[in-house]
């Protein structure tokens, strides 16, 4: 459905009664403008971010698990930033000319579904850029999932929470016949190929091939 965002000021875009903002598709904290920005990703582009915490933390969780960011606001982007306590996050909903246009959740900070959430504002892009802590812009964006064929001895995949293959930075490791994998997410680091894959809703990087070149996943077909 095709918007008309300078009409559309000042009126809320969301629809918090919907799936995408409750659990279980969404379990961050309702009200919180990390909340509010998943929710509004899932919503809108069908994309699960996967933000927890805080929100000065999005931003590099986001980086570390494979979205691309971006120094300058695009559309269906999420804005971060690390100034106080938590930081914040607000979602951009269209950039055209020299126009932002976006949304948020708890910019009054009073830590509830509050009557200005999800609310159509504007900001000059020169003025957008001049803001205090901005880290920069996760990109929201619909990715391509090609299925892969684990091929390890025992159908075993480790899953890491980002490119960095280390003991600490393993979350899991899965026994399955198959996982999906992001399509373009390929990247070479110490010796390997990694790929970004997405297991039970959830982004991971893992080991296409070992530093000996020996395949652990297989394109389907």
């Amino acid at each position: 459905m095709s918007i008309n965002y300078e009409k559309s000021l000042g009126r809320r875009l969301a629809n918090f009664n919907s799936k995408y903002y409750k659990p279980p598709v969404n379990t961050a904290s309702r009200g919180q403008c990390v909340w509010y920005t998943q929710g509004r990703a899932y919503e809108k582009k069908d994309v699960y971010i996967g933000a927890r915490g805080d929100a000065k933390d999005v931003y590099q969780s986001c980086k570390n698990s494979g979205f691309q960011v971006s120094k300058y606001p695009k559309p269906n982007s999420i804005a971060c930033f690390n100034g106080g306590t938590y930081g914040h996050v607000r979602y951009v909903e269209y950039v055209i000319g020299n126009t932002v246009y976006f949304t948020e959740a708890n910019g009054n900070a009073d830590n509830a579904v509050s009557y200005d959430d999800g609310i159509l504002k504007k900001m000059s892009l020169e003025n957008w850029m001049k803001q205090s802590n901005l880290q920069g812009h996760v990109v929201v964006k619909k990715e391509e999932l090609i299925t892969f064929e684990i091929v390890t001895k025992k159908g075993n995949l480790g899953l890491y929470k980002s490119t960095s293959i280390k003991k600490k930075n393993k979350v899991k490791s899965i026994k399955a016949k198959t996982v999906k994998v992001v399509a373009g997410s390929g990247e070479k680091k110490g010796g390997r190929e990694l790929v970004k894959v997405l297991y039970d809703n959830r982004y991971y990087w893992a080991i296409r091939k070992t530093r000996t070149k020996k395949q652990q996943l297989r394109r389907k077909g």
